[in-house]
């Protein structure tokens, strides 16, 4: 975690200043987030087949109901990372999520603990390699604790805390559309790296083969935001309370 001898706020600040979190909703945008997962999940990491690929691009069809966001490095107009929000269907016959159809699976669809109409699944995380800095953690490696207190806000340091941005482009996806809770399907390693941040989530049934062993999971965004709040002011500061909506948030709790 952040040392004493940090400040939080200028830390959040400080990460602004060189990176930027954006709406994918152009078709140029929705583009570019399309070509870092195939370079991510396709050429990086073969979890999806590139034969299914031969664009360039990596799709699939939950993406006509998801909402994208791209994090940029300021300095290079590169894109550093993408994720996305896939939203509840809240109009016509109910479609499952794909964690709903995992668990249907494994005939753990009877445990699912949240409201379907304010859910969201969070998927297709990906960081461009430029940006994974530790060897031996080519998927996951953005995300890093320091204990540098050194004053001088570099852009060096701030490097270790790429995916802050990807989560607060997620938490504000959530406050524009009254989502309560958020869904995964993720390796267990990066469940215990999130909880380290306050970001706590509740396993739903077993471990699952999905893209290698994966762990079906939920969330309750009040408590996560509370989570970061006490265990990491930095994320709160930047990633959570300076989410456009996030005091709203109250409201569309269930």
């Amino acid at each position: 975690m952040l040392t004493d001898g940090n400040d939080p706020q200028a830390l959040a600040e400080a990460y602004i200043h060189y990176f930027d979190v954006v709406r994918a909703d152009t078709p140029a945008l929705l583009d570019e987030a399309y070509r870092l997962r195939y370079q991510v999940y396709c050429v990086e990491n073969p979890f999806e087949n590139t034969a299914e690929h031969t664009n360039g691009r990596e799709l699939d069809p939950d993406d006509d109901r998801s909402i994208h966001a791209l994090l940029v490095h300021r300095r290079s107009g590169s894109f550093a990372g993408t994720v996305r929000a896939i939203l509840p269907n809240t109009n016509g016959p109910h479609r499952p999520l794909p964690i709903e159809r995992i668990l249907a699976e494994q005939h753990s669809a009877s445990k699912i603990p949240w409201p379907k109409h304010s859910t969201v699944e969070v998927s297709r995380y990906a960081v461009s390699k430029e940006f994974r800095r530790r060897r031996g953690e080519e998927l996951y490696a953005d995300i890093e604790t320091s204990d540098d207190t050194s004053p001088t806000m570099s852009e060096r340091r701030m490097i270790p805390y790429i995916t802050y941005g990807l989560i607060r482009g997620v938490v504000e996806i959530c406050a524009e559309y009254g989502i309560s809770h958020i869904c995964a399907v993720m390796e267990p390693a990066l469940i215990r790296v999130l909880g380290r941040f306050g970001l706590e989530f509740e396993s739903v049934g077993g471990l699952v083969e999905h893209h290698g062993v994966r762990q079906p999971c939920v969330a309750r965004l009040v408590d996560m935001v509370e989570g970061s709040r006490f265990r990491n002011p930095m994320l709160w500061q930047y990633a959570v309370q300076a989410a456009q909506g996030v005091e709203n948030l109250s409201p569309h709790i269930a």
